[in-house]
């Protein structure tokens, strides 16, 4: 749990020192630079994340009778690094979109670095470590455990990792985080080279039609962990990695 801690600890001087980098040492070039650095901290995490998921194959292998935790402590990181970009984001797309302004910007490009970085780290992980077999759902996830449990209160009898719910909420942000990531390289054109209105003027629009998606996804989320008591222990999990009563 210390180290869990400590982690979580030199997460938050990590984003800090970071931030304030960025906003007052950055804004000179921060469009002539922004490409490469995003460019780099995407490869950077890709290599991170492989290299992470090399060494827990590693050490399950060693490891076969001792229980694993629920959430490595790598995933922890990744999980609430990730978390931060997409709050950044967040909140500085809506000051783009309500006011617009270079200072916006600035902080958008922020939110996105961190979500590239630790973003990548997450899809390296997910397809070394082999995730998706557990965090893909099935129609009957989508129709049965999401959608008839929580609209029709079906009684659903849940016995993997992840609720069904869990894997239909992940379905959703990867293809509205999709969009919204596709779009808005769409919408970096303009900085660097030519693009025609009419394109720009469509990528802008799925950009935030997206954005707003992912919000609402995102909101829903949030509070089905927090209204519904049974949810809590995963919240939990997701600071200790540790596997509490439930799910």
């Amino acid at each position: 749990m210390l180290k869990r801690l400590l982690s979580l600890a030199g997460l938050i001087v990590f984003v800090s020192i970071v931030s304030v980098l960025w906003i007052y040492h950055f804004s000179g070039t921060l469009f002539r630079a922004a490409r490469w650095i995003l460019t780099w901290t995407f490869v950077a995490g890709t290599v991170a994340g492989i290299i992470g998921a090399v060494i827990k194959n590693s050490l399950k292998s060693r490891n076969i009778n001792r229980p694993a935790a629920r959430h490595a402590l790598d995933s922890v990181i990744e999980h609430w690094g990730t978390a931060v970009g997409i709050f950044i984001l967040t909140v500085s797309g809506l000051q783009i979109y309500n006011r617009g302004g270079i200072a916006g910007i600035k902080v958008h490009f922020l939110g996105l670095f961190f979500t590239l970085l630790f973003g990548a780290y997450f899809l390296a992980d997910f397809f070394i470590s082999k995730k998706f077999q557990t965090l893909f759902p099935t129609i009957k996830d989508i129709v049965h455990g999401t959608i008839g449990k929580y609209l029709f209160r079906l009684k659903v009898n849940e016995t993997g990792k992840y609720l069904s719910s869990q894997k239909s909420s992940f379905l959703a942000f990867i293809i509205s985080g999709g969009l919204i990531f596709i779009s808005g390289i769409i919408k970096l054109i303009p900085y660097y080279g030519h693009i025609p209105f009419q394109v720009l003027r469509v990528a802008t629009k799925i950009h935030d039609i997206s954005a707003l998606a992912f919000g609402i996804i995102l909101a829903i989320h949030f509070l089905l962990v927090i209204a519904h008591r049974a949810n809590w222990p995963l919240l939990r999990s997701w600071f200790d990695g540790k596997a509490h009563d439930g799910h």
